[in-house]
């Protein structure tokens, strides 16, 4: 009877455990399935190889293949971009998409499979006329167990009207180039800001502690948008900083005030833009900068009618001496703001004119005899602030400006009328008549044109100034 529950339990015992190695090796082959199908049917599609796909979609004009590379859930929140796009292609809309003008796909921090591409030029077609677009690409990998690269956000940054206007007024094609500088996109969106007169979006673009750090700049900007602006981009340069891997400047963008159909003022703006952000980091401007009106109106209301000033037209007035156009213009803005900020007796913005390795050559004159003395930055500082106690009233006159040099360098010569008057009266206590010498070169730091040198002498055989 024992022999038999013996042979009885060793039965049971050997089905469990053929049952439990049945089970095992099923349990295994599922597990090696489902790794074959994660491994070999996910796509190997690299994020470059979708983005000719997305290319292809949009001027394909196809509504249903944009549609299809779209995550379904993204496409129904109107902040992702997809139903702006989808109605235009849905309303026949062509669009032409330069992928070589885009800036390389890099991965999302915290998020292994997802991409972001920056800066995509795109024309889209309209009705109205051809509009200039640059995009940003959010891309990630989805799926359980197929996974492919969608879309989850397709946003445009920065949109500019396609027009044809030309400096010298002959008709040639004025198009935003698209640049591959990282940036470009932010200043499209500063573009459309400015255009649009909508402070809130520009105030948006700043970094908050730049705001508060460059308060001046930021309320000088907004108090401008009370007006219409006009902003070309055609000269602007991008210049990453050398010093500082994650900030440029993009300087050269001419901007024109309008009054109705009145022409106000036209001036130069300078942006400093920066990567900010701890965990997410973006794009901020942390400075802009407006330049002076038409590279120094203030010398028009000083110096006499017909002399060539640095006062002028919306071109900036004649310009005199083989340096390029772009750099005579800039010069003339330095200019300009050096001449006010010394009549002002505004300090500080006089001397950010100096670089602060520059070397600066003053000269007073007594009795016909000049005194040279050599100044850093720092003496000149003190020098300055000096003469502005000493003086109520200072005029610094201005003319025949002329520039030579390259798009780096420049060298500027002018005749130079100072008069200084004391609180006491209105008889000059000083004056003088000569020709003055400033170099000038763009600052390696932040890509802004700043004095280098300086050097004076005495004027021989002065007319006199006709009376005012």
């Amino acid at each position: 009877m024992n022999d038999v529950q013996n042979q009885q339990h060793n039965r049971k015992k050997f089905n469990m455990s053929r049952n439990l190695i049945w089970g095992g090796a099923i349990a295994a082959i599922v597990i090696a399935f489902i790794a074959f199908l994660v491994i070999f049917m996910s796509s190997s599609e690299t994020p470059t190889a979708f983005l000719a796909k997305w290319k292809s979609a949009l001027e394909s004009s196809d509504a249903k293949k944009y549609e299809a590379l779209w995550v379904k859930s993204e496409r129904q929140r109107p902040d992702k971009g997809y139903q702006n796009t989808a109605r235009l292609l849905r309303n026949s809309v062509n669009f032409a998409v330069n992928l070589e003008g885009s800036g390389q796909p890099y991965r999302v921090p915290r998020y292994p499979n997802r991409y972001r591409i920056e800066g995509i030029p795109v024309i889209a077609y309209l009705p109205e006329g051809p509009k200039d677009q640059l995009r940003n690409l959010v891309i990630e990998k989805k799926g359980i167990i197929q996974q492919r690269w969608k879309i989850i956000q397709d946003e445009v940054v920065g949109e500019g009207i396609v027009e044809a206007v030309s400096p010298d007024s002959t008709s040639q094609p004025n198009r935003v180039k698209p640049s591959n500088s990282p940036v470009a996109p932010l200043v499209l969106a500063w573009k459309a800001a400015l255009e649009t007169q909508n402070v809130k979006t520009y105030t948006d673009l700043w970094d908050k502690s730049a705001r508060k750090k460059r308060a001046a700049s930021f309320r000088r900007a907004t108090e401008l948008m009370s007006q219409t602006h006009v902003v070309d981009l055609q000269f602007a340069t991008y210049s990453p900083v050398p010093t500082q891997r994650n900030r440029h400047v993009v300087d050269g963008i001419r901007v024109t005030l309008q009054g109705g159909s009145e022409v106000i003022e036209t001036h130069i703006r300078t942006l400093t833009i920066e990567k900010k952000g701890f965990f997410r980091r973006n794009w901020k401007l942390v400075n802009d900068q407006v330049g002076e009106i038409a590279g120094a109106i203030a010398l028009a209301n000083t110096e006499p009618s017909g002399a060539n000033t640095v006062s002028g037209k919306e071109s900036g007035g004649i310009l005199n001496g083989n340096a390029p156009p772009d750099t005579q213009f800039k010069v003339r803005q330095v200019l300009g703001k050096w001449q006010a900020a010394w009549e002002g007796k505004d300090l500080n913005t006089y001397m950010s004119t100096y670089s602060d390795k520059a070397l600066i050559t003053r000269v007073t004159v007594r009795d016909g005899k000049e005194t040279k003395i050599f100044l850093t930055k720092k003496q000149l500082r003190a020098k300055m602030k000096k003469l502005n106690t000493l003086y109520a009233d200072i005029q610094v006159v201005i003319s025949n400006p002329q520039i030579n040099g390259d798009r780096a360098t420049a060298e500027v010569t002018f005749l130079q009328k100072f008069t200084g008057t004391p609180a006491s009266g209105t008889r000059p206590a000083y004056s003088d008549y000569g020709t003055k010498e400033l170099d000038l070169m763009v600052d390696p730091a932040d890509g802004h044109w700043r004095i280098y040198g300086e050097t004076w002498s005495l004027y021989e055989n002065v007319p006199d100034f006709p009376k005012m």
